[in-house]
């Protein structure tokens, strides 16, 4: 599986938070929140240590719809495997269209606490999934040094805000949408890690708001020919 979160990891000094910067995650986050669904596509692009070649980028899209609080499905083509995720009140299911394999998860009620249970006990990441914490902002500046609003910037015919936040590991950029949404355009992450600077990036598309989606597309049935997997937690003893 390939990792999305921002996953905040520094504690926080003698910080220096921009208000104006504060003012638009907060509003970003709002938004989000307030939402009953959505839609978007992610396309990711994430810096992996190889022993012999180096740092190779490796390339995903993700096409994500949320119906909160509980109905989740996610569908990845990466560089090296085609695979879904389907959430529905208290399963997750994963399915490998590359491997005809699939598997399930037995978790929580709600989308926050799943996808916190699921990265905590089975290592597994959703796309851009820190937006969707009602304490994006806070977690932010609790594992930042400073946050910082850049100004407006322009490209792909938009005005983007434009913010910084500087931890001891981390160095996140954060490109908001400058218009009444205020929804996240994109992210750039350099992370310090064994003596090597890796970057992640997201830029997000397709927003739809509120859409009616389909009950039918958060429910899996695997192909009679599928073969099961035993997904075990972290925890699990042998």
């Amino acid at each position: 599986m390939i990792a999305f979160f921002l996953v905040f990891s520094a504690n926080a000094q003698d910080s220096t938070m921009d208000a104006r910067a504060v003012v638009l995650l907060d509003r970003m986050s709002e938004v989000i929140g307030d939402l009953s669904s959505c839609s978007f596509q992610l396309k990711t692009g994430v810096d992996i240590p190889d022993p012999t070649k180096g740092i190779i980028r490796e390339y995903s899209v993700h096409d994500v719809h949320i119906v909160g609080p509980n109905k989740m499905h996610v569908h990845t083509r990466g560089p090296k495997e085609e695979f879904g995720y389907w959430y529905n009140t208290d399963m997750l299911m994963f399915y490998s269209f590359t491997g005809n394999t699939y598997g399930f998860i037995e978790t929580p009620d709600n989308i926050v606490e799943t996808m916190d249970m699921v990265n905590k006990d089975y290592n597994v990441d959703f796309p851009a999934g820190d937006f969707f914490y009602p304490s994006f902002t806070d977690d932010l500046m609790e594992y930042s040094e400073s946050i910082y609003y850049m100004g407006l910037v322009h490209f792909d015919g938009k005005d983007y805000h434009h913010i910084v936040a500087k931890g001891t590991d981390k160095h996140i950029q954060i490109w908001i949408h400058n218009d009444t949404f205020a929804l996240p355009a994109r992210y750039v992450i350099h992370e310090k890690k064994d003596g090597e600077t890796l970057q992640f990036e997201g830029i997000f598309s397709n927003w739809k708001l509120n859409p009616e989606l389909p009950e039918a597309i958060f429910d899996f049935v695997a192909p009679e020919n599928a073969r099961r997997l035993n997904i075990v937690s972290k925890s699990s003893t042998y």
